[in-house]
């Protein structure tokens, strides 16, 4: 975290990327989070991340003290990884005062926790307990590590002890992603807040997290785990989802007022004009794409008059105010929004709407349901 970026961690330990990679991933398993995302060639740490990680480097120094107290990093990397486990059980051989009592309170073999121990000793390079006919106990180095690993044990236990809370609650929680909805009069704007007043009739179990994003990062989050279902404004099947199409929405090119007038044919219109869009991460980018190519124009390059903008607000100031033209839904600009002319295209441009899911996961009769609800 502090590299913010794999690579460097890497360097910096003297380890392969790949084995540092999998123990952030196991980090960010056991604390049911995000930590960090892909930024460029290197990491942006999530909010969350900046929150624990004073509490983070805590445990980290706890760790390199036990490890002798190395402050190279490198030195630190040398000491093999230790188990929380056998950390644990150390502690509970002392509490037990025996290795044979404390095997049978663990439920382990007595050569199984004799082995543990011993191996626990050769990474930490130092003996721990002393063993006699009495049972054991510590060495004054076994004296000091039990400190440092109660300590180490209690601060992983209250991160860990929060992220169980947080997996129970999400658990719970349907994780509901939508593309960014394009005026408050656009069919998915009502179809959101349809299914938030429906969400919380008494009936309803658990909770309902909505996120808004391009329908390519909605995706991406619904293949990695993180939502459960997706509204995209695209056919889920070309996305390689499992979905179903719940609505369309009738485009047309918008212009400032006038435009309708002076339009004539709109796709030539916008082969001329400065045009402002979406960018491809959106599936309404896709949708111009397909009016171009449907004009038999070339639609795997972006044209030189256009500006791609995954911002509609900007998008509706660029066509009333500075003569730009754009493609959006009819319902959220035409007779909405003043200063600006729709053109409606043909149904065969209407953008469909879809609620998807990854495959492989049985969601159909829980989309049925939403779909009940949002009164499609």
């Amino acid at each position: 975290m502090r590299e913010a970026s794999l690579r460097g961690a890497a360097r910096a330990l003297g380890r392969p990327v790949v084995s540092v990679a999998a123990a952030f991933r196991r980090v960010e398993a056991a604390l049911a989070v995000d930590l960090a995302f892909a930024a460029g060639p290197g990491l942006t740490l999530t909010f969350e991340a900046r929150r624990i990680g004073p509490d983070l480097q805590r445990l980290a120094d706890l760790a390199a003290a036990l490890a002798g107290g190395a402050e190279d990093e490198r030195r630190r990397a040398a000491v093999r990884p230790l188990s929380l486990l056998s950390l644990r059980h150390f502690l509970d051989t002392l509490d037990a005062g025996s290795i044979r009592t404390a095997a049978r309170r663990i439920g382990v073999g007595q050569p199984q926790l004799t082995r543990q121990l011993a191996r626990l000793e050769e990474k930490l390079g130092t003996r721990l307990i002393e063993r006699g006919a009495g049972g054991c106990r510590p060495t004054p180095a076994g004296d000091r590590a039990a400190v440092l690993i109660a300590d180490l044990l209690a601060g992983w236990s209250a991160l860990t002890g929060t992220a169980a809370r947080d997996f129970r609650r999400r658990i719970a929680t349907l994780r509901l992603g939508s593309v960014v909805p394009l005026g408050h009069e656009s069919r998915i704007a009502r179809m959101l807040a349809d299914l938030v007043a429906a969400w919380r009739r008494p009936a309803r179990p658990g909770h309902l997290m909505l996120k808004s994003a391009t329908a390519e990062e909605l995706i991406s989050e619904l293949k990695a785990g993180r939502l459960d279902l997706v509204l995209i404004d695209m056919a889920a099947a070309g996305a390689g989802l499992d979905g179903i199409e719940i609505g369309r929405s009738r485009l047309a090119v918008v212009g400032p007022a006038g435009f309708r007038d002076r339009c004539g044919d709109p796709v030539e219109a916008l082969s001329r004009e400065p045009v402002a869009v979406p960018s491809a991460r959106s599936g309404l980018r896709r949708a111009v794409k397909d009016l171009f190519e449907a004009a038999g124009v070339r639609g795997d390059q972006t044209p030189a008059n256009f500006t791609e903008i995954d911002s509609i607000p900007v998008i509706v100031n660029l066509v009333r105010e500075h003569g730009y033209l754009s493609v959006l839904p009819q319902l959220s600009v035409d007779g909405v929004i003043d200063g600006i002319d729709a053109v409606a295209l043909p149904a065969a441009f209407d953008l469909p709407i879809c609620l998807a899911w990854a495959k492989g996961r049985d969601l159909a009769s829980l989309a049925a349901e939403i779909v009940r609800d949002i009164g499609s």
